[in-house]
């Protein structure tokens, strides 16, 4: 009997942010511990009417050819008043990198209808909780 060897894969295609964004660490559709904290805020928030985790990806750009420039905002909430916010989580706020913050300003820029931040975790030696910045 011969021993299996296994194939060998591609190597992923890069795109045009493959050298800003760090890429993605996890499945779509789950959340990291600092987005299951930030969940647990909104559950806790009387004035959210409901929100939604990664609703759908938003194009950036139609390039002649290559894919088209996408963002995939971590949440969608809906407020009692009828704001709606776009919500980018970030564990810290040294945390962005230049493509996520592209591609934040890019879209609110494209869709006026939303309100965009970048929700940032505060450290517990500064007191915890959470700052949000309007885009």
């Amino acid at each position: 009997m011969t021993a299996r060897t296994k194939k060998p894969q591609p190597t992923p295609k890069r795109t045009r942010f493959s050298i800003l964004s760090k890429g993605l660490r996890r499945k779509r559709g789950e959340m990291n511990s600092v987005e299951a904290q930030y969940a647990a805020l909104l559950n806790a928030n009387e004035n959210v009417a409901t929100w939604w985790f990664e609703p759908f990806s938003l194009t950036l750009s139609h390039p002649t050819e290559g894919q088209p420039a996408r963002y995939t905002p971590d949440f969608l909430v809906l407020m009692t008043d009828g704001t709606t916010y776009v919500d980018d989580v970030k564990a810290s706020k040294g945390f962005d990198d230049k493509a996520s913050i592209v591609r934040i300003k890019t879209a609110a820029e494209l869709y006026p209808l939303w309100i965009f931040r970048t929700v940032y975790k505060l450290p517990k030696k500064n007191g915890g909780g959470w700052e949000r910045h309007e885009v």
